[in-house]
């Protein structure tokens, strides 16, 4: 059988699918199968784990490949990266940021606050969903900053698509006919 091969640690005949290929080698796949071989990789590391000095090793090397793959900031942003984002996004909505300051206090376990309207003595007026509905939410309203307040980005019911959601109930209500849409 020239599709497999026999295993020289479980003496297993396999095939060839179940053998790292290694270019050195006669028929191009390492002499051991895939199970043996991370039998063996994982031995070995629990052994060197009891070594301080390799532990040590270890983790300069892995730093020093989060760096090289993910220094850019494409894939995990950096610290600095991510303080100059929420930097920026505090600049551009001052009145959210005060809203969110002033309603700190106010929590419900497993739930995050809407708030419908950031404009003065509404802060605390916040309507509570689980981070789910949150986000769901947010795909269905845009944010108008000269208002303050929420605009509709969908027509659903007796709501048209731009319709200043001014009031609270508004919020709920639409808010209801966007899961109602989604339900169907």
């Amino acid at each position: 059988m020239a599709d497999c091969k026999e295993c020289f640690k479980c003496n297993v005949s396999k095939p060839l699918s179940d053998f790292y290929k290694h270019k050195q080698m006669g028929d191009g796949h390492l002499g051991k199968c895939k199970s043996c071989t991370k039998i063996d990789a994982k031995k070995r590391e629990s052994i060197l784990r009891l070594d301080p000095v390799w532990v040590e090793s270890e983790k300069i090397r892995a730093r020093d490949k989060y760096k090289r793959l993910y220094s850019d900031g494409r894939h995990y942003p950096s610290k600095d990266r991510k303080r100059i984002i929420m930097k920026a996004y505090m600049d551009r909505y001052p009145e959210k940021v005060k809203a969110s300051m002033k309603s700190l206090r106010l929590r419900r376990e497993g739930f995050e606050k809407h708030h419908w309207s950031y404009n003065e003595g509404h802060e605390k007026d916040v309507i509570w969903l689980n981070k789910k509905d949150h986000s769901f939410l947010h795909r269905y309203i845009t944010y108008d900053q000269e208002r303050m307040m929420y605009r509709c980005s969908r027509s659903l019911g007796v709501f048209i698509s731009g319709d200043l959601l001014d009031t609270k109930k508004d919020h709920e209500k639409y808010y209801s006919l966007c899961r109602a849409n989604i339900d169907q």
